[in-house]
Parts: C-alpha cells; structure tokens; sequence
C-alpha cells in the first residue's frame, strides 16, 4: 500500500480530474461508499435504477476533503476480471454516465441511459489478484484494501436439506451443469429431483474466487443456467419471474472474447440474485438452483426469499472469516496501471484516496477489514495461515 500510494499528493491543480472506476460488482458498495466519505460536503451524485449501492453506473461530482481536487468521478461495474482486462488492456467502455445526468447532495436516482463516448477506465477493483485472470501482462500497480467474503446460496423454494456444499460437490455440480438433490441431501427419497448450476460470466471476480477455492478451476469449462420466465426472457432485475423454463448459457462475446454455450452467466450479481428470488423452479424446471454470490448481493437474494449455505460444514460469518474457519473470501484489491502518476497525477491521487478510505474504514460495507483478519493467504484458493 505505501508503495501504491506514493506521491498521492503531487501534482494538484485547479482543473477539474475525471476518474473512471470499473471492476468488481461485489464490492461497489463499499467503493462507491467511500467515494461519498472523500468528498468535501456539498458534493452531487446521481445513479442508474433505484439501489446506490446496487447501482451499474453512477456519477460524483465535487472537491476532494484531501488535496482540494474538482473531480468527477464515474463507476460503471464490469466485474473483476473485465475491470482487470479494460484497464491493463486500455479497452474502453461504452456506458459512462454524462455530465448532464441528474444529480443531487442526496443523490438522484434512475438516471437515463445516455453515456459519454466509450473512455478507457484508469481505475479497476478487483477481487483477488492479477495472476489469476488471463490478462497478467502488463502488471498492474495494485494494494490489497480489504477481504471481500462470498457465499454459496440456493434459490428460494428449495429446501432447508439443500444446506451445505463442499469442494467435491461444487466440482461435479459445475462440470456437469446438475445433480440430483440426493447427493447433497443423503436421502433416497431426493434422488429424482435436480440441482442446476447458475451462476456469472468469466468477466466475474465471484466467479474467478468461487471456482478457485472450490477446486473447480479457475479456467475449466463448465456448464451454467439461465431460468427463464413465461414470455421465454430471461430472469434478471429487468425481467420477472415466476421460472417457466430455462436453457445453457448461449454463446457470446464479452470484450473480444468468444465464450462457448453453458461457459457464459450473468455479468452482474445484481441480476443474478434477481434469478434466485424467483419462484416456480420445481414445477418447471424439477429442480433447484445454486449458486456463489458476494455478501451484499446474497443479502437481496435473501431477502426474497433465496437462503445462504455452508460452505465445507462451516457457516458464514465474519468471525468465521477472520480466524479462518470459513475460507470462501479473496483480497480486494484496488488497480491502475503503474505510469498513472506520470499521466495524470490529480487522478491518482482521487484513486489513492478511495483506496485508503477503504483501507481504513468502508471495507466492511462488503466485507473485512484487513486489519480484523488474524489469517492470511497469498492467492484466492490458496493455503490460509494464522497471522500470530
């Protein structure tokens, strides 16, 4: 961290800096919190939908506390991976909210879907490290700035036998795409019934982390749902259920890359916690869904009615995950790449400042802070040890 955030407050000028956030959907919430607790009051911001939190896109407008820098800061969430490929890659992206959009000292909600020219991100997070996505080169400048914990969730109506999973059942659940209950369960009585595989696209630092501690791979091929409802769609925020169907994950192209049928998921956890608060599996589908989500959007699947599970026989909690019972988590890290100083040293020194509010204190908005973990580990899926 202090080699990341060196000369953070060089090169302040009066001219207003724009900084672009990309990455991780499943820490958003804690990031986009922090940018609120930089800005001197006053500030405005407006967001797409209604969840600031939860939002794809937003936009700050303002004065940092430190150094005094008008900066316009703007978040569209890419997932970590992607977040990882557009900013060491320099691919820009098309849906940066504009300059008009509204926006308010409370914040506006539902801003209209008009984007600046695509613009190339200079800042990703990213959930777990750089090695373990395909794009390793060229390295970025990255710090560790939090613990962002993840959970394996079942679809509401399923039932509370369906409560835990381990390293072998998530490895056969994937690679094949489903499962008979009975196999989680125990009971003969399940063994008509079916578990599917749900879950996001490869741009997914969940994904990455899910597979990597699993055991899955964090490049194997593997076979993903999509539900869908009555009208065919499919289920996300923007379309509802009740589940009528579904069908593999069809072929696609995310960034350049071409990604093979039932490869594919939801590009964000917000969608894909839509889909498990959907009712009607077993009636159509004679079956259950599962799938890996980070806290915060596990929470929105909870509450309609979606249930967390166990994770190796070991629940979640934040206790667990400090002391290193429940391993189902990765380092958030903040990235740029290493020249961003020299490029425009106003804008690394906004970044700089996300990345120790984080640090220090909005960390636990979708996770731990780095100083409450008594264990460590150096990749996602790797051997954790004690810190004492």
């Amino acid at each position: 961290m202090a080699g990341l955030l060196v000369a953070s407050a060089a090169g302040v000028a009066d001219a207003q800096t724009v900084v672009h956030i990309t990455g991780s959907t499943a820490f958003r919430s804690a990031t986009v919190t922090a940018i609120t607790h930089i800005l001197k009051p006053g500030f405005t911001y407006g967001y797409a939908g209604t969840s600031f939190t939860g939002a794809n896109q937003a936009i700050f407008t303002g004065t940092t506390i430190s150094n005094n820098i008008p900066v316009i800061i703007k978040t569209s969430w890419s997932g970590s991976v992607a977040g990882v490929q557009t900013v060491s890659q320099q691919l820009p992206i098309s849906t940066w909210l504009t300059n008009s959009t509204p926006q308010s000292t409370t914040g506006t909600p539902s801003a209209p879907s008009v984007y600046d020219p695509p613009a190339v991100p200079e800042v990703a997070m990213s959930d777990g490290v750089q090695a373990t996505t395909p794009f390793t080169s060229p390295v970025l400048a990255a710090a560790n700035v939090g613990v962002v914990p993840f959970k394996w969730v079942r679809n509401v109506g399923s039932p509370a036998t369906l409560a835990n999973i381990t390293p072998n059942l998530a490895q056969a659940l994937w690679l094949n795409g489903n499962l008979p209950l009975a196999l989680f369960t125990g009971s003969a009585a399940d063994e008509s019934t079916q578990i599917y595989a749900i879950g996001r696209d490869p741009d997914s630092g969940t994904r990455k982390t899910a597979f990597a501690e699993s055991g899955i791979g964090v490049f194997t091929a593997v076979a993903q749902y999509y539900p869908t409802n009555s009208s065919g769609a499919i289920i996300n925020r923007a379309n509802a259920g009740p589940i009528a169907g579904q069908k593999l994950v069809p072929t696609e192209t995310i960034n350049g890359i071409f990604v093979d049928v039932g490869q594919g998921g939801y590009a964000s956890g917000g969608d894909l916690a839509a889909a498990m608060k959907a009712s009607g599996s077993q009636a159509a589908i004679g079956g259950y869904y599962v799938t890996y989500l980070g806290t915060s959007d596990a929470a929105t699947a909870e509450a309609g009615g979606a249930s967390e599970m166990n994770w190796n026989g070991v629940p979640f909690s934040d206790v667990a995950v400090q002391e290193g019972q429940y391993s189902f988590w990765a380092y958030e890290q903040l990235d740029y790449r290493s020249n961003y100083g020299t490029v425009d040293a106003n804008g690394k020194a906004v970044a700089d400042q996300i990345a120790l509010q984080i640090l220090y204190a909005d960390a636990v908005v979708a996770g731990e802070l780095l100083s409450t973990m008594h264990v460590s580990r150096q990749i996602e899926g790797g051997v954790i040890s004690n810190n004492y």
